[in-house]
């Protein structure tokens, strides 16, 4: 017997059983369906829904793709591969959407039986909620043990040696103080030394930097940081470009900016150049 359950993608990285139905598809909402009779993850996508929370509703989809669902003492979900995304912004727009959708909108107006903890089965002949496992109610969780808070210490003050001179961490070379609001103390620091593949702060700026840029001309953005230690910046429509930084230097990938206007690209150049003036 196939079964199938439709979830509420939340923010921050919940999802909500909801009952089965057409009408839980609204632009404010990505919806998932878990079904096991087209062995697919169905991940809609309403058109208010912004970047962020796309990401988010796709590694839930993801993961109730990879591990199923638990209901009571069943998984439901627990062999399917495919994940298929509908991007409400684009139906009847891109034709492979289309298509796609219209498979979607197949399963949502077929036949189905209700069963307990909102899941579905369109098998709906000779079945009763008893006779199924996901029928059950699931088991409850045991209660948290309560957390014994110990007392806070009192803080010591660490003793200031006044023998050495400051080491002070700058870029530009200069015998002036620095200014400060604290009366000056004779006081060493120790810098940490960088790790291997570690950016140095002059480094972390400039990446701050472009993606401040970016961020002007498209205001949600979706920032990842690949296993290369490269970083990659999408807005709504689409990737924005991919760079990495070396010894200083920012490394633009040869797709950057090319599904932009290119005037757009050059302000953004033009906005990093400035900033970079600041270091």
């Amino acid at each position: 017997m196939e079964f199938a359950l439709m979830f509420n993608a939340l923010e921050g990285g919940v999802v909500e059983p909801i009952k089965w139905g057409k009408e839980n598809l609204m632009p404010e909402r990505s919806i998932i369906v878990l079904d096991e009779s087209s062995q697919a993850v169905w991940l809609w996508y309403g058109s208010k829904q912004g970047l962020v929370a796309r990401r988010t509703a796709l590694r839930q989809a993801e993961s109730l793709k990879g591990h199923g669902y638990t209901v009571g003492k069943s998984i439901i979900g627990r062999d399917i591969k495919t994940i298929k995304e509908i991007d409400q912004r684009k139906i009847g727009r891109v034709p492979e959407t289309d298509k796609i959708n219209q498979s979607f909108e197949e399963v949502l107006s077929r036949k189905y039986k209700e069963l307990d903890n909102f899941v579905i089965t369109f098998s709906t002949t000779g079945v009763t909620a008893a006779e199924v496992k996901v029928a059950a109610k699931p088991t409850p969780k045991p209660e948290p043990k309560p957390s014994v808070k110990s007392e806070p210490k009192p803080a010591v003050s660490a003793p200031v040696s006044t023998a050495s001179k400051v080491i002070v961490a700058s870029e530009y070379e200069t015998d002036e103080p620095l200014p400060s609001s604290k009366p000056a103390t004779d006081v060493e620091v120790e810098l940490p030394e960088l790790k291997k593949g570690e950016e140095t702060p002059t480094e972390e700026a400039k990446v701050a930097f472009i993606l401040k840029a970016v961020i002007d001309y498209f205001s949600d953005i979706w920032v990842s940081k690949k296993s290369d230690g490269s970083y990659a910046v999408e807005m709504m429509d689409g990737p924005v470009c991919q760079f990495s930084i070396k010894e200083g230097t920012i490394k633009f990938s040869a797709n950057s900016f090319s599904g932009i206007n290119p005037n757009i690209k050059t302000d953004i150049q033009k906005k990093f150049v400035e900033l970079s003036k600041l270091l």
